[in-house]
């Protein structure tokens, strides 16, 4: 079906409304590959998230700048809903308590656009839900132990959106070149954490029980970074190659929480890089494969231990690491690789069907203690599967469709409290996206 001028009008009307409503709404959104979603855009997260090496859609923007250098100028908005289902455990025996988190419904905004400026440079603009977590249990599992208040809620929200600004370079016929400016927004908020009011730093230096833990409402902090890229096609195109770098997102801090991140409230995004391949093994069948790396460990609130049943850190030497401090406790995560692989097939100039893989080791040791904190942050699944498919009634128009199912996985072991915790998680998410070609 050919589109017509009202058609045309009747189109960007609600394509407008969409793209200034995903950059307005702020969503929270769950990760699942540690701290981040698996992929962005709908396309790519029905191929298991891969998106270095491949250009389907503008929202691909936020993964490979380059890669809006192959696109013909187009404008494509979507959201995906989650449904994570959480659950912990803290204790033994009569003792114990094992509670389902009620914060398992998200939805998630994305848009981005594309719009070759000239013969050598495209330019790009995307927003998305890059990651971030929550849990809300309706009983607190760590007053449990102490025999006080267990009918507290307890809980964190954290959602970090960035928006890319992004410039593609044609080096030549085969090679781009791309960059982003990441502006990020971050919002979090902790509820029930009192228990941890003696870790913290200003009770250790002064005895003082601590203002800026827990209970203080959203909290909001800006940063910025940049992610430079770069995509080839060679080979008559069969074959496409991409690398991704993107840096530190420094952040402003959490001021109402300076006395639970490191550093008085430092939650900058961790750095990270990776590699992708696209191959068309028939004009109508393509396989793709990423491989990234985060960079948990550099970002103090995230990487450093927390309060671990090994070592000489907290409480043997709370002045160097407790709650807030310098060096201060943190979640405990390591860095981590992700490996994503999918596979496109057109099936006729209508349909498009997508299928993916994507396995990364949870960043949680739960072998020394590292559960404890992550009771409230329970990103421990590993293994997803995806479908997805594109439908496009004209030469204008096309709908993606995607689906994640993220496989259960528990982590156990011993907490510094003398009681073994718990955490296990699954999730599903279905997405949906429309993209139009200007």
């Amino acid at each position: 079906m050919e589109e017509t001028p009202i058609m045309a009008r009747t189109i960007r009307l609600p394509v407008c409304a969409a793209l200034a409503a995903s950059i307005a709404v702020p969503s929270l959104s769950y990760a699942t590959n540690g701290m981040t979603l698996i992929g962005y855009g709908t396309k790519s997260r029905g191929m298991g998230g891969v998106g270095i090496a491949t250009a389907q859609d503008a929202i691909g923007g936020a993964v490979n700048p380059a890669s809006i250098g192959f696109m013909k100028d187009r404008i494509d908005v979507g959201a995906d809903f989650f449904v994570p289902e959480a659950k912990s455990r803290l204790g033994e025996g009569d003792q114990s308590l094992t509670y389902k988190s009620s914060a398992n419904r998200f939805l998630m905004p994305a848009m981005g656009g594309a719009y070759k400026f000239n013969r050598k440079i495209s330019v790009g603009f995307s927003a998305v839900p890059y990651g971030g977590g929550g849990s809300r249990y309706n009983m607190n599992l760590y007053n449990n132990v102490t025999g006080s208040d267990v009918n507290q809620t307890l809980g964190v929200n954290l959602m970090i959106m960035q928006m890319n600004p992004t410039i593609s370079y044609r080096i030549n016929k085969q090679n781009r070149i791309g960059a982003s400016l990441v502006l990020s927004i971050q919002t979090f908020r902790a509820f029930g954490l009192d228990y941890f009011s003696t870790f913290t730093s200003i009770f250790n230096d002064t005895g003082q029980f601590p203002d800026y833990l827990t209970n203080n409402g959203n909290d909001w902090a800006y940063g910025a970074g940049m992610r430079f890229g770069w995509m080839g096609r060679f080979f008559k195109e069969r074959l496409s190659l991409g690398l991704t770098y993107t840096s530190r997102v420094y952040m402003t801090k959490f001021d109402k929480y300076r006395d639970l991140f490191a550093e008085k409230g430092s939650f900058d995004t961790p750095e990270n890089f990776g590699a992708g391949f696209a191959f068309k093994i028939t004009p109508k069948l393509m396989i793709a494969a990423d491989v990234t790396h985060m960079l948990y460990s550099n970002v103090r609130s995230v990487g450093n231990a927390s309060a671990t049943t090994t070592g000489n850190g907290f409480p043997e030497s709370p002045e160097k690491n407790s709650l807030g401090a310098t060096d201060g406790l943190g979640f405990g995560w390591s860095d981590q690789t992700v490996y994503k692989v999918g596979l496109a097939w057109e099936y006729n100039p209508q349909w498009t069907l997508r299928t993916g893989w994507n396995y990364g080791k949870s960043p949680i040791d739960e072998s020394n203690g590292e559960v404890l904190f992550n009771i409230v942050a329970p990103a421990t699944t590993q293994n997803h599967l995806t479908l997805g498919a594109s439908y496009k009634p004209s030469k204008k128009i096309e709908w993606s469709f995607s689906y994640v199912h993220a496989f259960k996985y528990e982590q156990e072991g011993p907490t510094l409290i003398g009681d073994t915790g718990k955490i296990q998680m699954y999730q599903n998410s279905v997405g949906v996206s429309f993209g139009y070609k200007l």
